[in-house]
């Protein structure tokens, strides 16, 4: 009989529950997202949506600076937190007051750049959110070890709604561009607020020089590594900016918001419960690999079939809202959706790697990413410009992230086998069961429907891949319904459908 270790019981259950929480938040977001997004599509023009992808080349960027790697090198003092909560938020306001400067003084030079003097003021809204983002960055990190998931999925979806009804709102009143940015320093202030009160950081307690100079010495490397990831994920708004109008940019800006959404919201939720679970398992490697093993599993089968449900529906779903003014993102969303999701796993090998505190390995995986990815994304750009771009980033996603996942996780003693089929079987039951779905919208008393064809596509979908799925990996789709009925569990819903 195996014998249970010491705190392995109620860590697995504060890991599960956070995960159940944060999906919660997810669905939500995912929701709220949607419909702004419709409301948005609706008010603004693709111009509207090129300047603000211009302008968040320049913030998002800079907003590495701000996070510069302290709250991964705080998440390793779990034990002594209290020692390193003063350094670390000093760092962090001061990162912010700085990235703050830069922004302001790179705008006017990033207006040069793009040709386009209309980003100035949108940089300079979004810098002044800045610092003040900063001061929950300790309290955020303390809520994080202690696993409350609960409150942290809570505020997020109060966040993500009131930013997105702010745009709406804000849209509707004829702000354009402005739209997007005048909600953020407001919304940073609530959190700072919020965050403080309910975790007050300790800010003034004395510390040591020496444990600035530790904190940012560990944090350059995470940040050198940030910094190129950042450049990476901007990589293809940069190049478009350089050889494309406002309205090609804000095509692209408009299909890579609304196809990435799945990847970010499941990941990064994941990511987020995962990594102080995984810094606790990191005298114990070859479980911590598991952890990282089984909830790659559980991401990749859930991700894979929503993005290519996504694809499926980008062609009848726009043009049955919008009719024929957002028609040239279509092939964008489609591409995009078929390739982001091969990006999901890495995102929770990239937390396995900082659970281990491997900083410099993280750095030398960013490094060789940074020229494959701009090598692919200019010359896609130079062959056929936006969807040239989609189809590079497609390419890079579906080699580049899983070799470093392979790598990563062999670490661990996980096969090369076991990590390939987290890509492959998804692939192949999403795959189908979703070509099958697509290609009976297309009936001739289907087809003549835009309505018609998403109702068809979206129930085949639904029906058939968790049928599929329960064929051919029965632990997988076992698993997947234990997490949704404790979710259903937590929300007060009972249903004899679900087993709790």
């Amino acid at each position: 009989m195996t014998k249970t270790v010491p705190g392995q019981t109620s860590l697995g259950r504060a890991a599960t529950s956070g995960v159940i929480w944060l999906i919660a938040q997810s669905l939500s977001a995912r929701v709220l997202g949607f419909v702004s997004q419709l409301f948005l599509a609706a008010l603004l023009m693709p111009a509207d949506f090129g300047i603000i992808g211009l302008a968040n080349t320049v913030t998002s960027i800079a907003q590495v600076l701000v996070s510069f790697g302290v709250d991964d090198v705080l998440l390793q003092r779990q034990r002594t937190m209290r020692m390193w909560s003063a350094p670390a938020f000093w760092i962090s306001l001061t990162l912010g007051i700085i990235g703050m400067v830069v922004m302001m003084v790179a705008a006017p030079f990033a207006a040069e750049i793009y040709h386009s003097h209309s980003i100035v003021g949108l940089i300079v809204i979004l810098a002044l959110a800045m610092p003040i983002r900063t001061l929950a960055n300790v309290p955020m990190v303390q809520l994080r070890l202690a696993m409350n998931f609960r409150f942290l999925a809570a505020y997020n979806t109060f966040e993500i709604a009131a930013l997105q009804f702010g745009t709406i709102i804000l849209a509707w009143a004829g702000l354009g561009a402005y739209s997007f940015v005048i909600p953020v320093p407001i919304l940073a202030l609530i959190k700072a607020v919020l965050f403080c009160w309910k975790a007050p950081p300790v800010i003034w307690r004395r510390f040591r020089p020496i444990q600035l100079w530790y904190m940012l010495g560990n944090s350059s490397i995470v940040f050198a590594s940030r910094t190129i990831v950042e450049f990476v994920n901007q990589g293809d708004y940069i190049v478009l900016g350089l050889i494309a109008s406002h309205n090609v940019v804000g095509l692209y800006y408009f299909a890579f918001r609304f196809s990435v959404q799945p990847v970010r919201m499941l990941a990064g939720n994941f990511t987020n419960v995962l990594f102080p679970a995984l810094a606790q398992l990191r005298s114990d490697p070859a479980r911590q690999a598991e952890a990282a093993l089984r909830a790659s599993r559980l991401l990749s089968y859930l991700v894979v079939p929503f993005c290519f449900l996504q694809a499926a529906l980008a062609g009848p779903g726009l043009e049955l809202l919008f009719g024929k003014r957002w028609l040239a993102a279509i092939p964008i969303v489609q591409l995009l959706s078929i390739g982001l999701p091969f990006d999901a796993v890495s995102w929770i090998t990239g937390a396995l790697l900082s659970a281990r505190r491997e900083f410099g390995r993280a750095l030398i995986y960013a490094s060789i990413s940074a020229p494959l990815f701009f090598g692919a994304v200019i010359l896609g750009g130079k062959i056929d410009g936006a969807i040239g771009v989609a189809a590079a980033v497609v390419v890079y996603y579906t080699i580049y992230p899983p070799i470093c996942s392979i790598l990563i996780l062999r670490e661990g003693g996980v096969r090369i086998g076991q990590v390939l089929e987290l890509y492959l079987v998804p692939l192949l039951l999403a795959g189908s069961t979703t070509l099958i779905a697509y290609g009976a919208s297309l009936l001739p008393l289907i087809s003549q429907s835009n309505m018609a064809r998403v109702v068809v596509i979206t129930a085949l979908s639904g029906i058939l891949y968790p049928v599929v799925l329960y064929a051919v990996r029965r632990d997988v789709f076992l698993q997947i319904a234990g997490r949704f009925s404790h979710l259903a569990a937590k929300l007060g819903i009972r249903s004899r459908f679900l087993p709790v």
